[in-house]
C-alpha cells in the first residue's frame, strides 16, 4: 500500500478524533456539569451591570444557540416594554 494513502488515512482518523473530543469538551477545564451550571439567564427586569456581565456557554462552533435565543427573547421583550411605555413621538 502506497506510504500517501496511510498517512491520508491516518490524518482523517486524527482530525476525527479531534472533532469528537472538542464536541465532548475534552479540551474543556470545566466538567460538563460545571459548564451547565455556569450559565446565569438574564431576568425578566435586567439591570444594565447584568447585561454587561452576561456571557454565553461556548460551543463546537461559538456558542450554545438555546442561551443566545433565551437572552434575545429577554432583550426583544424589554426593548417592547419600555417602547410602550415611552409612548408615540
Amino acid at each position: 500500500m502506497p506510504l500517501w494513502i496511510v498517512i491520508g488515512v491516518a490524518a482523517a482518523i486524527f482530525v476525527l478524533v479531534i472533532v469528537l473530543a472538542a464536541t465532548f469538551n475534552v479540551f474543556s477545564a470545566e466538567s460538563a456539569e460545571e459548564t451547565e451550571a455556569a450559565w446565569v439567564p438574564l431576568p425578566h427586569d435586567f439591570t444594565p451591570e447584568e447585561l454587561d456581565g452576561l456571557s454565553f456557554r461556548p460551543a463546537l462552533r461559538g456558542y450554545r444557540m438555546e442561551d443566545v435565543d433565551e437572552a434575545m427573547r429577554v432583550l426583544r421583550t424589554r426593548i417592547h416594554e419600555l417602547e410602550a411605555a415611552r409612548g408615540p413621538q
